[in-house]
């Protein structure tokens, strides 16, 4: 069994250009994004994960429903259930 060496054509070797080109666009972008919403001051949420471990530990979080959490039933119609 051989394998057949393709040879590039100049059209193929500007695809992949234009993808990779686009590529590394998309992460600078999305990287720059990441790195503004992480200053003070930016409204960006991030979890206090201490906090959430010493809440684990003291028992807060368990295992059952939030309290805002109602499950819907089929004959409701499918959408959200009234309390």
């Amino acid at each position: 069994m051989t394998v057949q060496i393709k040879t590039w054509h100049p059209r193929e070797v500007r695809f992949v250009g234009l993808i990779a080109l686009t590529l590394l666009g998309m992460a600078l972008y999305l990287g720059d994004g990441l790195r503004l919403a992480s200053r003070d001051g930016s409204g960006h949420r991030v979890i206090d994960i201490q906090a959430l471990e010493r809440r684990i530990e003291a028992g807060d979080l368990r295992d059952r429903e939030a309290l805002w959490y109602h499950e819907t039933r089929p004959d409701d119609g499918g959408g959200r259930s009234v309390p």
